[in-house]
């Protein structure tokens, strides 16, 4: 009998070297998206910081005429020049705005590579932000 378990169990030699390398792969994949999620919510709060600041700067465009005739109005196209030039200076990042004589729409993304992640074949993530600023009176 103490022949027959040994023969069974002597078959088994080694899986627990198999059951640890699967187990420390699945713990790499798990830091591993940890680490690269953690960094693009980062990035993300950074892009939202960006877009805020690009639809404030397009908000202050006002339309002249209107402000002389007591309406508060934005110059849609000043606003989306303004919002545009505050994100001409990031590197990498696309971004586009579109304004109204109401308000000035900003969208930004960019890619950002993985570190991690890579390893199981996902090179980059691409993070979003948006933001809308309207002017009012004080």
């Amino acid at each position: 009998m103490r022949e027959r378990l040994r023969t069974r169990f002597g078959d088994e030699r080694g899986a627990v070297l198999v059951a640890g390398l699967l187990l420390s792969l699945a713990l790499l994949m798990v830091i591993g998206a940890g680490v690269d999620i953690g960094h693009a919510f980062i990035v993300r709060r950074e892009l939202v910081s960006l877009a805020d600041d690009a639809a404030l700067t397009g908000s202050q465009a006002l339309d002249l005429q209107a402000l002389h005739q007591g309406r508060l109005a934005l110059d849609p196209e000043q606003a989306r020049a303004a919002a545009l030039q505050t994100l001409s200076g990031e590197p990498g990042l696309r971004g586009q705005a579109n304004a109204n004589t109401v308000a000035v729409q900003v969208e930004v993304q960019q890619r950002v590579p993985t570190i991690l992640l890579r390893l199981v074949g996902v090179s980059t993530l691409t993070v979003a932000a948006h933001a809308t600023a309207a002017p009012r009176e004080p």
